[in-house]
């Protein structure tokens, strides 16, 4: 194919893009789309601050229910698995998009900033909050339960989200819902829930998937956002220990903060909480606990043991979900390994021999469907395994059967009934150009295919937004979950409407392959109004016998007392 010939098609696939081509569409077009939804989650969906230490801040909610009226009546935050993953990965890739296209990227840096201080938020005071929870004191002098212990607490322990009580009465009527009563527990309201509160236990820690979905995300970051003057960006502390922690990792200087450098240590605190060393206890799988590992002294009677495993930091049990007990932690070890060495360049996280034997083998072996038993022989398993961690951490390390293979392109892009993940050969392709570009290019059919689909499937979202309501007009089976990317077609019986970040990720994974000149961000000047200017009053908090976290413990004691 000739150079003018493939700018033909480049220009045919500019066309198609920028108009309608279904009727779902409405007579708009996908980047009219992408703003509209862009404004609906900024106005309705999230409340950014540069007050970054204060609870639920700069988190998006990703569900709520509707009333027969249509009013909202309650807000969700989901369990975790798509509201980082998602909201960091479309600013990532919105930033690229904008830098390609020499747009203003001001607001998106400053949004991406804020959300990196938001996991900060979660790794420093997850321990204060499970102390406080739990009413363990530092010592028995100590007057009040619930401490900071800087800087062990920054460790890559994570609650799932710190949406509190206190952030609920003073933000609520930005999420155009009402307070709500309160609940048995008098941690939340009936128009509310968050894993913080209403999880599977209190005070939830992230799973194996949540961290799968961060590390998705945090390589994007990664690979988009380099070293970035900050100083025009405002940012509000409660206490000293972020900066002190970022500035002692060469991460912050004066105002220049490396994002690189950031991700490489955010993705080595996820590793060391889920990769354990001697002294610690290994889980130990044995007949006589029903199949569940459990940390055990002794490896008398077992099937397998591993180090590795998620397990609380202030109870020392392991998490409530996604805990290592069904040795799934193991299973998945060698791909979290390999995506933290992709990541941080850094061949140090195969720990335990997960860069061999058994865990190497099982991997791959669930990855490709085959259970090799000679180097041209096999046993395949079903297709219909739900393999979702394994294929995405595959996507983000590029883990082949061979390291110079390509097969991975191939698998990830076959659209599973149920499990198609269609974001994965995107972020692979993404991650990987330099390796996939020789056969995912416009010369290509597989190219011009999944473009065909990807821009079919875009223009099937409703210009009303995500739900799932069936009787609607505009109903679409594909966009009516919470996360179309974590869970595909999941059944919702109720009025429910989405937040749309699946829709904008996407988007933009699709914008960075296919389409990425013209791209460009329309944003309201209501919203602009709302988050600059607006300022929410501290709330109310007359009733007694009910605690609002509203925003952490302020420390009085000098840093230099936690350093000696």
């Amino acid at each position: 194919m000739s150079y003018k010939e493939q700018i033909l098609i480049i220009n045919i696939f500019m066309i198609y893009y920028l108009l309608p081509t279904t009727s779902q569409a409405e007579n708009i077009s996908l980047q009219e789309k992408y703003n509209l939804y862009r404004n609906r989650l900024l106005s309705e969906w999230i409340i950014i601050s540069s007050n970054v230490e204060q609870f639920g801040t700069n988190i998006p909610a990703m569900d709520r229910y509707l009333d027969k009226s249509g009013e909202v009546y309650s807000v969700g935050w989901s369990d975790g698995n798509a509201n980082f993953n998602h909201w960091l990965g479309f600013l990532a890739t919105e930033y690229k998009l904008l830098k390609i296209n020499n747009q203003d990227c001001s607001e998106t840096l400053k949004m991406l900033l804020y959300s990196m201080f938001a996991i900060e938020r979660l790794d420093l005071y997850s321990e204060y909050l499970l102390r406080r929870y739990h009413n363990i004191k530092e010592n028995e002098n100590c007057k009040e339960a619930g401490f900071v212990n800087y800087p062990n607490d920054i460790n890559g322990a994570l609650l799932r989200d710190d949406v509190t009580l206190g952030f609920w009465k003073q933000y609520h009527s930005a999420f155009k819902c009402n307070y709500g009563n309160l609940t048995k527990t008098k941690d939340g309201t009936s128009t509310f829930t968050s894993v913080f509160q209403k999880g599977k236990i209190p005070r939830q820690t992230m799973s194996q998937d949540n961290i799968c979905y961060m590390l998705q995300s945090l390589a994007l970051i990664k690979k988009f956002v380099g070293i970035e003057n900050i100083s025009k960006i405002e940012i509000n502390f409660e206490n000293n220990y972020i900066p002190e922690y970022l500035k002692s990792k060469k991460i912050w200087n004066n105002d220049i903060i490396d994002f690189g450098l950031w991700v490489d240590d955010i993705t080595n605190r996820l590793l060391s909480n889920i990769s354990h060393h001697y002294p610690e206890q290994k889980i130990v799988l044995k007949c006589k606990n029903k199949l569940r590992a459990r940390p055990s002294k002794t490896n008398f009677g077992k099937i397998l043991a591993s180090y590795w495993y998620i397990k609380n930091p202030i109870t020392n049990d392991l998490v409530a979900e996604g805990n290592g007990e069904d040795m799934g932690v193991f299973l998945n070890s060698y791909g979290f390994a390999e995506v933290a060495d992709f990541i941080t360049n850094q061949k140090i996280h195969h720990t335990d021999n997960s860069d061999k034997g058994l865990a190497k083998y099982l991997f791959k072996a669930i990855l490709f469907k085959n259970l090799r038993v000679l180097y041209s022989a096999g046993i395949p398993l079903p297709e219909k395994i739900d393999d979702y961690m394994i294929r995405a951490l595959a996507s983000v390390a590029d883990i082949n059967q061979k390291k110079n293979s390509t097969e991975l392109l191939y698998l990830l892009r076959d659209k599973r009934d149920n499990f198609p993940y269609e974001h994965y050969p995107l972020i692979l392709t993404i991650l990987h150009n330099e390796k996939y570009n020789k056969i995912y290019n416009p010369q290509t059919n597989i190219y011009q295919e999944d473009y065909q689909y990807y821009t079919d499937l875009l223009n099937q979202a409703p210009v009303s937004f995500p739900h799932s309501d069936t009787t609607s007009t505009d109903y679409n089976r594909n966009w009516s979950t919470t996360s179309r990317l974590v869970w595909p077609f999941k059944n919702n019986n109720n009025n429910l409407e989405f937040s749309g970040l699946d829709f904008l990720f996407l988007h933009n994974l699709f914008c960075i392959i296919f389409v990425e000149k013209n791209f460009y961000i329309k944003t309201e000047e209501n919203i602009k109004f709302a988050k600059k200017n607006k300022q929410y009053q501290k709330p109310e908090m007359k009733e007694l016998d009910i605690e609002y976290l509203y925003k952490p413990i302020k420390i009085n004691q000098p840093i230099e007392k936690f350093l000696n």
